[in-house]
């Protein structure tokens, strides 16, 4: 489609014909329940609205620049090649993973993930209404980085590239400095691709797909955490030891509040992967929300245990929760822990003791 007009000046008869050429192509492809996403900087392709509505805000405001792709508005799945076929979404993954990477993870719950609601424009409202609203500025950089060649020629996008680089750093270990100077030599190889400076430059690039962590600092002797109505809180309420880390001069604890010449450090830190958005984005994906639904419509065929839906307990849970039981998206939760050692009573003092919650949805 001819996207010209989106550079135009909003009060030209070109600008009028081209919003209204989008506006029909959107509802034709990509609408639910008689509503679009509205692109407008104000809405930033998060709130769902009529026709009427996403054309007025668009009179008064900017077409965004950086949304070339029109992903949430049926573009990406009507794309046709030379031969006039249409691409399927398999075939589309194969091409374009990043696109449809960010397309799962901003726009909301797909036709395929709500097969049981009645209005999928309010399960889709309500969805989005729960989940924490993503930059628009960070999520069309997204898009243009998802697009944009680490060279010209690479088969990688620069977004594409720093995954696959991310994930080699998670499954190896390797330290933020070592990645750095992994990125350095690359660049220095490489000076004409588009390779971040950094790791810290790189993460933050990664980190626009909203799924990162909370830190909360924490009593050295896992008394209280420092959040909620406790967060400015210097010391411990029950044993009034310091919040921080001593001073590099001596042992004192308590570093004095007004001192800004070096940033105090706290003395340990709980990090919190936050449950809510990671269940959300399992059904935002249209492959994992087939997997979260498995437990029910898969059977098991020859009877052997392999699952915990296949144990004793599994079965009387559903008997006495038959209404929990009866939503195959509902889901079950086991509780697993490494150990906890409060006030480090135990001989083996670590400094990293896990809690995990696994989806016992998925399958094996």
């Amino acid at each position: 489609m001819d996207k010209s007009w989106t550079r135009l000046p909003r009060n030209t008869n070109e600008y009028l014909f081209g919003l209204n050429q989008l506006l029909d192509f959107a509802f034709k492809n990509g609408a639910i329940e008689d509503r679009i996403k509205c692109p407008c900087p104000k809405c930033g392709l998060v709130k769902c609205l009529t026709r009427e509505i996403v054309f007025d805000h668009l009179i008064c405001k900017p077409f965004p620049q950086d949304y070339i792709t029109w992903i949430f508005h049926g573009e990406i799945n009507v794309l046709q090649n030379f031969n006039n076929i249409e691409v399927t979404q398999d075939t589309l993954l194969a091409e374009n993973p990043m696109d449809l990477l960010i397309n799962e993870a901003f726009q909301g719950l797909r036709h395929e993930s709500i097969d049981v609601c009645s209005s999928l424009a309010e399960r889709e409202e309500e969805m989005i209404n729960d989940m924490p609203v993503p930059n628009s500025k960070d999520f069309f950089e997204l898009l243009r980085d998802g697009s944009q060649e680490l060279y010209e020629g690479s088969k990688y996008s620069k977004l594409e590239f720093l995954l696959k680089l991310y994930h080699i750093k998670s499954l190896s270990g390797l330290s933020d400095k070592e990645m750095t100077m992994i990125l350095d030599l690359l660049r220095d190889a490489f000076n004409f691709a588009s390779i971040p400076d950094s790791f810290y430059e790189a993460n933050k690039t990664i980190k626009k797909l909203c799924l990162d962590y909370i830190k909360i600092d924490a009593c050295p002797n896992e008394c209280m955490l420092y959040w909620g109505d406790d967060a400015n809180e210097e010391t411990c309420k029950y044993y009034h030891i310091s919040r921080w880390k001593p001073n590099e001069r001596g042992n004192n604890h308590h570093v004095p509040a007004t001192s800004k010449k070096k940033k105090k450090k706290p003395a340990k830190i709980l990090r919190y992967f936050s449950l809510k958005p990671r269940l959300q984005r399992l059904f935002m994906c249209s492959k994992t929300a087939e997997h979260m639904r498995w437990h029910t419509e898969y059977s098991n065929k020859d009877g052997i245990t392999r699952h915990p839906r296949d144990g004793e307990a599994w079965k009387r849970f559903d008997t006495i929760f038959p209404e929990f039981a009866s939503d195959p998206r509902n889901v079950r939760l086991g509780l697993a822990s490494d150990g906890f050692n409060p006030f480090e009573t135990m001989s083996t003092n670590y400094s990293i003791w896990p809690v995990i919650l696994v989806p016992y949805n998925l399958p094996p």
